[in-house]
């Protein structure tokens, strides 16, 4: 189990950023590790009990928690700045409009009854199905946030729906970031903390044989 603060805020804050890579991956080649967004679609449509660890467990957010240490103390990337703050920008919105949360609420129940159906969380109608959900309920917030990838990438149907499914499963670890206390100010004062508490997570993983 996490045992500081600084650790759930570095767990809710990889989700964030695995699901932007994932974004960015799909948007630029085409295509991403099913094992890097797999653990975001059933964190998505698990339930929260208080634990980001018991929600996705922090293994299967080892390539989030590199990108939190990556992007808090060596910035290289202006776009996946530019996508965070878009998706804790859009979920602060979000929390404004109770309408929009109670759909949401309700197209997440009806993917997990497709998850049951088809027995994936990955399976390509569950994938359109959440993509289809951001459509009907983030998109219709408007301004949009626009990615920016390969066009002939961003064209397909499939990577669409898949691209659109990782930024709500963005804006939910979005929602655990700030229901852990994180804010606008916590990245910019606490930066170091969280660097560090993602290391030490990444450190207490078991390595590889």
């Amino acid at each position: 189990m996490t045992s500081t603060k600084h650790e759930e805020q570095a767990l809710t804050l990889a989700v964030i950023f695995q699901a932007v890579q994932c974004i960015r991956e799909v948007a630029h080649h085409g295509d991403t590790e099913t094992a890097r967004y797999e653990p975001l679609i059933e964190g998505l449509l698990g339930e929260y009990r208080g634990s980001t660890e018991e929600l996705y467990g922090v293994n299967r957010l080892a390539p989030g928690l590199r990108r939190v240490v990556e992007q808090l103390e060596n910035p290289q990337e202006p776009d996946t700045t530019r996508y965070v703050a878009s998706i804790l920008h859009l979920e602060r919105r979000l929390m404004k409009r109770r309408p929009v949360l109670e759909q949401i609420a309700e197209g997440i129940e009806q993917a997990r009854s497709q998850v049951d159906y088809f027995g994936a969380s990955t399976h390509t109608s569950v994938i359109r199905s959440i993509g289809d959900l951001y459509s009907q309920t983030i998109s219709e917030m408007g301004p949009r946030l626009m990615i920016r990838g390969e066009q002939q990438h961003l064209e397909n149907e499939r990577n669409a729906a898949l691209i659109r499914a990782l930024l709500l499963c963005a804006i939910r670890g979005a929602s655990l970031w700030r229901d852990n206390g994180g804010g606008r100010l916590t990245l910019l004062f606490q930066r170091q903390g969280i660097a560090q508490a993602s290391r030490n997570l990444l450190d207490a993983l078991p390595t590889e044989a």
